[in-house]
């Protein structure tokens, strides 16, 4: 009876991963307290993720990444595109992969991508190539160098950690390179001379007002002599309480000529102004005659229209790490805090305008913002945005990334060696990057990507319910599985396991993958009588090729909002990917791996 529960845990967990109905981070923490609530584990054993090493090593591992782009050395890879692909296509695809794939064998995957995301629109016009045939480049990429190093991707630090939780040594910091560099050049080669072909030239239109379809959303209304609005502020007129209107533009004759008056909220509003207004306009042509303003004239509204030498239009892509993740704009917060007017919002390729205001903001929306130069410079300088189309290196400490490199190689080389565990080594980074001035304090709290820890902290005792000790539901799949597939050895088992945890890492976070599928891989290693390293080793893998949708990682939540994707465009370029990298998993595991029989 207790592994029904477990499996009906696991199919609910799954549903609930793939309708994204409810973030992940909560279906894990509704996973923990269910077995809680069914006595399945103990209160120490459901919070036990938190104190797990693998945890620990993750939460460390974004500080340090953090590390390497407040210095700059993340920026110099951006360089370094540029010098290498010039205008050629082939070149520029394959210097984004191999360079976020360098990137992310020692940082996070979407640190890796947030940092060169900008950089690419800047590669973009002065190569004359489509961005969108770039980024998804980018996000493969991240995916793929995470595989060739210990700390480059969740999966692999917790399939290490499972090995040692289970008596067996966990992996080294290099085990993975052998087959993670293997995969990854596979890879660029496939993306270099086919995959970029398979990607839909979505060309970023010029004219985002265009783009965003505000042409048929902003109206031009006169104020009139005599109306109830002469002699009022923006802020005191009502225009947005009542009628939902928020004024972009003010232009007022003197002397003769036309000018454009800064929008603030405490400019008075006079007879014969002109506004720029962005909402719902029904309620003016229903009050025609009581409204106290008049909808001056039927005109299409571009990018001119909106900008001026004060006053510019920029699209911004909501970081990982953002602060305002879950906030809706009518919180005030962005207006507040950066000065802009935000016009509209675009989500998984549908631009939202009406309402957009009350919907809760994701990783990977793109916001059409209107403001200065000097606000959209604040906004480029925040951990909650990325401003495309523009590079900030304003902030880098370029001084210390001398420093930050040395320290990222002493810790690397550290848990290399086997003098530090893993979890050791890279806290000594990270008090030393704080120390040296690379890191500040707060970045330590700000960096961390907190919904991925909890819900790799919370799928844990998932993993713990499973084993020997409790339900023995790893075992009893294992047996399963090992009945339908044992007879025919060990690369059928193998190839089940890459199967099966690639497609579940399309509908669920990798890092869960890696922790559900772990026990179960290891209970099946055994059971058939082998070692589990090249069925772990497979499992880690298969974890990070989420190549088929946009919603298996961040990465591809990332530029599917920017790169204004289609939801087809990553099965159709990724699934021939995946089938390289099964094929390549499938050969060269056994290799450096081989099936060792497991000693009694």
């Amino acid at each position: 009876m207790e592994h029904y529960l477990i499996i009906a845990l696991l199919v609910v967990s799954l549903a609930l991963f793939a309708s994204e109905i409810v973030r992940p981070d909560i279906v894990a923490l509704g996973v923990t307290l269910a077995l809680l609530l069914t006595g399945t584990v103990t209160v120490e054993e459901g919070f036990s993720g938190f104190s797990n090493p693998a945890v620990v090593t993750v939460i460390a591992m974004f500080i340090l990444s953090y590390g390497l782009v407040r210095t700059g050395v993340a920026d110099s890879f951006a360089t370094w595109i540029l010098r290498l692909g010039g205008n050629n296509p082939i070149l520029l695809t394959f210097a984004v992969m191999i360079s976020v794939g360098l990137m992310s064998s020692v940082m996070n995957n979407i640190g890796a991508v947030a940092v060169l995301l900008p950089a690419l629109f800047v590669v973009s016009k002065r190569s004359n190539y489509p961005v969108t045939k770039l980024l998804i480049p980018l996000s493969f990429g991240s995916l793929l160098g995470g595989l060739t190093t210990l700390i480059g991707t969740p999966p692999n630090l917790l399939v290490s950690m499972s090995l040692e939780s289970h008596g067996f040594r966990p992996f080294r910091m290099f085990d993975f390179a052998p087959t993670g560099l293997a995969v990854m050049v596979v890879g660029a080669l496939y993306m270099t001379f086919v995959g970029r072909h398979l990607i839909a030239e979505r060309k970023v239109a010029n004219n985002l007002t265009r783009e965003y379809q505000l042409e048929d959303y902003l109206t031009e209304v006169v104020v009139p002599e005599g109306s109830v609005l002469v002699g009022k502020s923006i802020r005191s007129s009502g225009l947005r309480s009542e009628f939902g209107l928020t004024v972009l533009r003010i232009t007022r004759r003197g002397n003769g000529t036309a000018v454009n008056v800064p929008v603030t909220p405490n400019v008075i509003i006079e007879p014969e102004d002109r506004l720029i207004v962005e909402g719902d306009v029904a309620q003016l042509l229903r009050d025609k005659e009581t409204s106290p303003v008049k909808i001056y004239a039927d005109r299409k509204f571009n990018d001119q229209t909106l900008t001026d030498e004060s006053t510019q239009l920029a699209e911004v892509a909501i970081a990982p790490v953002a602060s305002i993740l879950g906030q809706s704009i009518d919180q005030g917060f962005v207006r507040r805090r950066y000065n802009v007017l935000v016009l509209a919002l675009r989500r998984r390729g549908q631009t939202l305008q009406e309402r957009f205001i009350s919907v809760p903001l994701e990783t990977g929306d793109v916001l059409l913002v209107q403001g200065t130069p000097d606000t959209l410079d604040d906004l480029a300088r925040s951990h909650d945005f990325l401003v495309v189309n523009r590079l900030s290196a304003s902030t880098r400490r370029s001084s210390k990334a001398p420093i930050a490199v040395g320290i990222m190689a002493i810790t690397i080389l550290t848990a290399a060696t086997g003098y530090m565990h893993i979890s050791f080594a890279a806290w000594i980074g990270v008090l030393l990057m704080v120390g040296s001035g690379c890191v500040r304090p707060q970045d330590m709290y700000q960096e961390v990507e907190w919904r991925v820890i909890f819900l790799i902290a919370f799928m844990m005792p998932l993993g713990i319910a499973m084993d020997q000790n409790h339900t023995g539901t790893a075992k009893w799949l294992a047996d399963n599985i090992i009945a339908a597939t044992g007879d025919y050895g060990p690369y059928v088992l193998l190839g089940t396991l890459i199967l099966f945890t690639t497609l579940i890492t399309e509908v669920m976070s990798n890092a869960a993958a890696a922790v559900l599928l772990s026990p179960i891989g290891i209970a099946v290693a055994v059971g058939a009588g082998y070692e589990p390293y090249p069925f772990l080793l497979g499992i880690a893998i298969a974890a990070s090729t989420t190549f088929l949708t946009p919603i298996g990682h961040q990465a591809n939540v990332l530029v599917y909002g920017v790169g204004n994707y289609k939801f087809s465009d990553f099965a159709r370029t990724g699934a021939l990917l995946n089938l390289l990298i099964f094929i390549v998993a499938m050969v060269l595991i056994p290799i450096v791996w081989p099936f060792t029989p497991l000693a009694r």
